[in-house]
């Protein structure tokens, strides 16, 4: 019966370290399974969070240059509504002499009796007049060049303000990016 007993201790021995290594590579199997599914999920987290930083800036510089072509569009409207101005108003000036100088045709025709006397008058009108366009042209001329100059610094303003904030948010994408990394 020794013998018996040894064989059957022998035996249970076996299938207890049959068992125990089963159940060891059991355990080691579904641990690196485990390690897989976590190093998949750890890089498709930080896949999707590059990919939305991305996006991110991307949508930036967008915004950026929709802004400078609106500061564009902007300033090519105010030179068209400047130069309409100073068009219209020279139209005005044109017809006003115009109406003048056919005004001083008339009287001089009518009254060649007064003609040194209506000569005269006529060229001190025409000085006047000359001195009061210069004036005019003058200040129509620095009108446009401030109102162009305000417009221009406002667009510079408004595209400066607008490269800070992509600036700001790429800066903060990148500290972001660097947090995640370090991570």
């Amino acid at each position: 019966m020794d013998e018996q007993k040894k064989q059957n201790i022998n035996q249970a021995s076996e299938q207890l370290t049959d068992s125990a290594r089963q159940s060891f590579q059991m355990l080691a199997d579904r641990t690196v399974a485990l390690q897989e599914s976590n190093m998949k999920l750890t890089q498709s987290f930080f896949q999707n969070f590059m990919d939305q930083l991305q996006n991110q800036t991307e949508g930036n510089r967008d915004a950026a240059q929709n802004l400078q072509d609106e500061r564009q569009k902007q300033k090519d409207a105010f030179e068209t509504i400047s130069s309409e101005a100073t068009n219209a108003y020279s139209e005005f000036l044109n017809s006003a002499l115009s109406f003048y100088q056919e005004t001083m045709t008339s009287a001089t025709q009518i009254a060649r009796q007064n003609a040194q006397n209506a000569t005269r008058m006529a060229q001190e009108g025409s000085q006047a007049a000359s001195e009061v366009m210069q004036n005019t042209a003058q200040a129509a001329n620095q009108a446009t060049q401030q109102s162009t100059e305000a417009a221009n610094q406002a667009t510079q303003q408004n595209a400066e303000t607008g490269n800070q904030a992509a600036q700001k948010n790429t800066e903060a994408t990148q500290k972001a990016s660097s947090r995640a990394s370090n991570r």
